[in-house]
């Protein structure tokens, strides 16, 4: 029994904004900005989870992912200019298509080492679906081959979850290491200034300054930036619902975002300090989903199914490296690409605004949607390759 319980929601969410304070605190020490806000906040959130602090689940973190990253999304992409997301999605959709080739080479890699039993092929199936799209390509692939073992597929969501955080660290830990910046050099990366490729106001991410440099707050850009993503995250609410189409949602948020962006330029011009809210809402994800992350669930079934992941992880990011220096990919589009393509278009997005690669955030987006697009058929395709 954690010391605070799932239903102390308010208690609960005081922990979670506390962890993602001490992330961002982290971020002034040296310490804090080799291993960044976010890898902070995750590790975190994890210790505080598996040593009985917080609890693993709640109601709490469904609602974040549920609710606060929906709305997040739009805050991200509401300073998007498209005829610089093109010719950026353009690279970036060539980090992806490596990104994919990675895990489709760990995951094989991952298959020839471990015996996971009779359940092999079903269970590479799903978990490459997932590394590829995320975990709603787990699910449709598990339903799309008919598997209907509750153990193993429980195991396998258990191993996935461990399996994601650890990936998770090591994409963070990526841009520290010597030969993986040498490997793939990134214009993102140092003393770069953006001022050259960004609008001015895209630029402001601090407080807008007035004539003498004092911060000038203005609670109704905030206000107005807020009441826009709510109105975009409802209207493709009603799209996702009215179509049927339950993974409609983030695509149409998206699309709405991108096009009120574009096309609203004289209303988004008024609104304020969206990207740093945005950018605090999605420290909060990593928070929740650091806490869902119960070591204790891989004892078992879910053992060799967790080596079977880790290898997958291992495998990916090194078949990364190697192939994104031999197609001269950059550093940091390679690793949003990496994360769009293992976990999704939230933490890819959330990635590139925590690292402060603003440019890569509506192309990591892109192709994490691209991604959900594909994982499945991918997955499938798969498990009829190891029967």
């Amino acid at each position: 029994m954690p010391i605070v319980s799932g239903d102390q929601t308010i208690l609960l969410l005081t922990v979670l904004i506390g962890v993602v304070l001490f992330g961002m605190w982290s971020e002034t020490r040296r310490w804090g900005k080799a291993l960044s806000g976010a890898l902070v906040i995750l590790l975190s959130s994890m210790a505080l989870s598996n040593f009985g602090i917080i609890p693993h689940s709640a109601d709490l973190y469904g609602s974040i992912a549920s609710f606060l990253v929906p709305l997040a999304i739009p805050m991200l992409l509401l300073r998007a200019d498209l005829r610089r997301v093109i010719s950026g999605s353009g690279r970036m959709l060539k980090a992806f298509s490596v990104a994919v080739i990675a895990t489709l080479g760990g995951a094989l890699v991952g298959a020839w080492l471990i015996d996971l039993g009779q359940s092999e092929a079903h269970i590479v199936a799903m978990l490459t679906a997932g590394y590829v799209g995320g975990s709603v390509n787990f699910v449709a692939t598990s339903e799309a081959i008919q598997f209907d073992n509750p153990a193993q597929y429980l195991a396998a969501l258990s191993a996935d979850a461990v399996g994601a955080i650890v990936f998770l660290l090591l994409l963070f830990a990526m841009p520290m290491l010597a030969v993986v910046r040498k490997l793939m050099p990134s214009r993102y990366e140092g003393e770069r200034d953006y001022s050259t490729e960004l609008s001015p106001d895209e630029e402001a991410l601090d407080f807008t300054l007035d004539g003498n440099g004092n911060a000038r707050f203005s609670a109704y850009g905030l206000v107005l930036g807020l009441f826009i993503s709510l109105l975009i995250f409802a209207g493709a609410l009603w799209l996702s619902e009215w179509f049927g189409v339950k993974n409609l949602l983030i695509p149409a948020i998206t699309v709405l975002a991108l096009l009120v962006a574009n096309f609203a330029k004289p209303v988004v011009e008024k609104v304020q300090h969206e990207f740093e809210v945005g950018t605090v809402i999605m420290y909060t994800f990593f928070a929740a989903i650091g806490a869902g992350a119960n070591l204790s669930d891989i004892i078992g079934a879910a053992f060799p199914i967790l080596i079977f992941v880790f290898i997958l992880v291992i495998v990916h990011l090194v078949i990364l490296t190697l192939l994104g220096h031999l197609c001269k990919l950059d550093m940091a589009e390679a690793l949003v690409a990496s994360n769009a393509c293992c976990l999704g278009p939230a933490t890819a997005a959330a990635m590139a605004a925590g690292k402060n690669w603003k440019p890569l955030v509506v192309p990591g987006i892109l192709v994490g949607i691209l991604g959900y697009s594909i994982a499945t058929f991918i997955g499938m395709g798969m498990f009829w390759s190891l029967i």
